[in-house]
């Protein structure tokens, strides 16, 4: 049987094909799955349910789900929400932003209870290494910080790298995570409620570090020559839904381990923070630049939760919160509008400006939970026994003083470690190239190389850089 023949008209090109399948990067497929067959076999030798959840005494295990489960959703939908839309602002990027963000924290939240579980093994006798990791709720919740810290990395890096290589960043990122992580809380026996130190200002300046190292800005301006880092009425607004989620759940995600009475205070304090941050970020924002710009708002209004973090279960009364979070706001508004356009002349670029949201204003509150810590020299807080807040300070083994300067030592340790991981996992990055990306000429900030897109319709967009100068 003979196949028919189409006639095609004298100078008429032959139909292309509507789905042409692109060149695939074999070594990214390879990467992607065995990372995911790696965690599994991980899981299947290393781990096992705690034995809180057998049931024993059902009553007491569905209150300690009813009481974690809540504040879990709501730093899940933080994370997955409020980070994945708050980055969508990019106009041609979009789709990777929150795309991305889904793929990562899925990943790093498997991979934090592995490495949380392994670094707390090295640092503590508390856990046996002949035991497996026993995983419970609250490990969900360290397994969201871990994610989150990682995200917060991602922000400086967006637009500029793979799904590829942000996922080899985040599983060398939380291996120092955890290690500084178990730092802190085992040999300084630091607290850290909130995660300013631990999540914000190691997550900010590890991507920073990574981002300077892996794409100075003279290179990114180089590449970006379309000018497709910029955003548009659309994506700023989609960037907004991501900044609310965060506004709206941020005690949560302050409160989520804290205990007892301790809840209340963080709850408290982290509302009232956040809220002068975001009437700071305004007034700033107006009196610097004449009109109000989406950058600031974003980002800025978010500070005050990220400043009282370390000292959130701490502040006496509603005003230090208050003033924490007002000072907050400022530097965060002023970074973005003065030092993000002067680092990148530094040749440090910071995409999401991930340094003015949570570096500095974790600084912020690691400073305020060093001077809370010196300032409560009795034995007793709020009625109860100083220890049940600084566990080292248990029957007089370390002085008021002492444990404010162990919470400044663990904020020095974070930078160092944060810094030198991030250039290293940066040079490593670089080293590579594009070996470890998707195949295509679309160049950095553009969908177009990583998803299907169909009916593109361009939409002016306006540009990113040098807008955030002082106007």
């Amino acid at each position: 049987m003979t196949e028919p023949t189409i006639e095609v008209e004298a100078g008429a090109a032959p139909e292309a094909h509507e789905h042409e399948v692109p060149p695939r990067n074999w070594v990214a497929v390879a990467i992607m799955g065995l990372f995911q067959v790696l965690v599994l076999m991980m899981f299947g030798f290393f781990v096992a349910y705690s034995d809180d959840l057998a049931v024993v005494n059902e009553t007491q295990k569905d209150f300690e789900l009813s009481r974690l489960y809540p504040f879990f959703q709501d730093v899940h939908v933080m994370v997955f929400i409020g980070f994945g839309f708050l980055m969508t602002f990019l106009h041609r990027y979009s789709m990777s932003s929150v795309g991305f963000n889904l793929f990562i924290a899925a990943q790093m939240l498997q991979w934090t209870m592995l490495s949380n579980g392994f670094w707390h093994r090295v640092f503590s006798e508390k856990y046996s290494w002949h035991e497996p990791i026993r995983l419970t709720v609250a490990d969900l919740v360290t397994a969201d910080f871990g994610a989150a810290t990682v995200l917060i990395s991602m922000g400086a890096m967006l637009g500029k790298c793979g799904p590829v290589q942000l996922m080899l960043m985040g599983m060398f990122e939380i291996l120092v995570y955890s290690i500084n992580e178990s730092i802190g809380v085992y040999e300084y026996q630091a607290v850290d409620m909130g995660g300013s130190m631990y999540v914000h200002m190691f997550g900010a300046f590890f991507g920073v570090a990574c981002s300077s190292m892996y794409m100075p800005a003279s290179r990114v301006a180089e590449l970006d020559s379309k000018k497709k880092l910029g955003a548009s009425r659309t994506t700023d607004t989609f960037a907004m839904i991501g900044t609310l989620f965060l506004w709206m759940f941020w005690p949560s995600f302050n409160g989520a381990l804290a205990t007892g009475a301790a809840r209340n205070r963080v709850v408290i304090n982290t509302v009232l923070a956040i809220s002068s941050s975001c009437t700071a970020t305004f007034v700033v924002s107006y009196l610097c630049r004449g009109k109000l710009s989406m950058v600031d708002v974003q980002n800025a209004t978010l500070a005050g939760g990220v400043a009282v973090g370390s000292s959130s279960d701490l502040v006496i009364d509603a005003w230090p919160a208050m003033l924490v979070g007002s000072i907050a706001g400022v530097v965060s508004c002023l970074g973005y509008i003065y030092l993000q356009p002067a680092l990148e002349k530094l040749g440090i670029h910071d995409t999401c400006g991930v340094l003015n949201l949570h570096g500095i204003p974790g600084m912020i509150g690691a400073i305020g939970g060093a001077v809370s810590a010196a300032a409560e020299d009795g034995d007793t807080l709020y009625g109860s026994d100083i220890a049940s807040v600084f566990p080292a300070r248990a029957n007089g083994g370390r002085s008021a003083s002492k444990q404010g300067a162990m919470q400044a030592a663990c904020m020095f340790t974070t930078l160092g470690i944060s810094i030198a991981g991030g250039l290293l996992v940066g040079l490593l990055l670089r080293l590579a190239g594009d070996s470890l990306d998707f195949k295509g000429n679309d160049g950095i900030f553009e969908d177009s190389k990583y998803w299907e897109i169909e009916n593109e319709e361009d939409e002016e967009a306006h540009p990113m850089t040098a807008k955030e100068g002082a106007q």
